[in-house]
């Protein structure tokens, strides 16, 4: 079978061919229609997070079709088969059905990156009237994220990112109010003199320096979750930063199936209501490099990859 397959530590997929898998109890074995690249799929070649052995086939999320061609959604596919190949192998309570009138992309967008946001904004208990901030909104899990604080009622709601074109869109298609862009200088004085009297909620899908900037331009009492390092493993914190605020660090990724599937058929809904919609990247299995580049650099959108028709 066609396959994107990794044979060096940090290397870049490289299209070749590789056997097909054999089912395995417990799982599904799926035929391939697309699969959707995310950071832990960088980390993972490098060595970084759950490495698989050498050589391997990355990827973990996507749609496909069962044996009786009925199209469902895949998340955490079994790292030796992953979801870059024409095949692949899926424990049988991570395929769930996908509705005929959702297309492959926003089922994918949804899923992995749509209830890393979802889940961790209903901890935040976002009310009428807050004052919200999101960090690093132009990436897909920063989209999905503005879109549920609208749904959940958030009076205001900023984008915060680098990159400036990404941000307009979000405004023009009425996600958010207002827009901040990141890296131009002084990042806490930009956040401030768009938090009015100070954003009550902050969604930090970045991490890093600009959390610190934003922690100083927050209300007392500010609800913060944290559930992305894009912009560093690392910050530094005084007593005045988080003073009478209330920090979270939410992983979602290994809640319990059932979870993860409430939530991603909460968002289908809002998609078919027309309140949500991530921006995707496609691309086909034989441009994986050109993919694999712009997952490194942070994209604004959800990566898609046509693995067959």
């Amino acid at each position: 079978m066609r396959a994107a397959m990794i044979t060096e530590r940090a290397g870049t997929p490289a299209v070749g061919y590789a056997t097909e898998p054999d089912t395995q109890d417990g799982c599904y074995k799926l035929k391939v229609l697309a699969a959707g690249l995310q950071p832990t799929d960088i980390l993972r070649s490098r060595g970084i997070y759950k490495a698989p052995e050498l050589p391997y086939i990355p990827g973990g999320e996507g749609v496909a079709l069962l044996a009786d061609g009925n199209r469902v959604y895949f998340g955490h596919a079994i790292p030796s088969c992953g979801a870059l190949a024409e095949w692949t192998i899926v424990p049988k309570e991570e395929v769930w059905p996908l509705p005929p009138d959702i297309d492959e992309g926003q089922a994918i967008a949804l899923a992995i990156a749509g209830t890393g946001a979802l889940i961790p904004l209903r901890q935040a208990n976002i009310m009428p009237g807050d004052n919200v901030l999101i960090l690093g909104a132009t990436g897909p899990v920063g989209q999905v994220a503005a879109q549920v604080a609208r749904a959940m009622g958030a009076g205001r709601i900023v984008a915060a990112a680098r990159s400036l074109q990404p941000l307009l869109r979000l405004r023009e298609r009425g996600i958010v109010d207002d827009i901040v862009q990141l890296g131009l200088g002084d990042d806490e004085k930009s956040l401030k003199d768009s938090a009015g009297e100070g954003f009550t909620v902050i969604f930090d899908a970045v991490f890093g320096a600009p959390l610190r900037a934003a922690l100083r331009a927050s209300r007392y009492h500010a609800r913060i979750i944290c559930v992305n390092l894009a912009g560093g493993d690392d910050v530094t914190l005084n007593g005045g930063d988080i003073a009478r605020r209330t920090l979270h660090a939410v992983g979602t990724g290994y809640r319990p199936p059932a979870e993860r599937r409430a939530a991603w058929e909460y968002l289908l809904l809002l998609a078919r209501k027309g309140r949500m919609a991530v921006d995707c990247v496609w691309f086909d299995l034989g441009q994986i490099s050109s993919a694999w580049a712009l997952q490194r650099a942070s994209p604004a959108g959800k990566i898609i990859v046509r693995v067959s028709q």
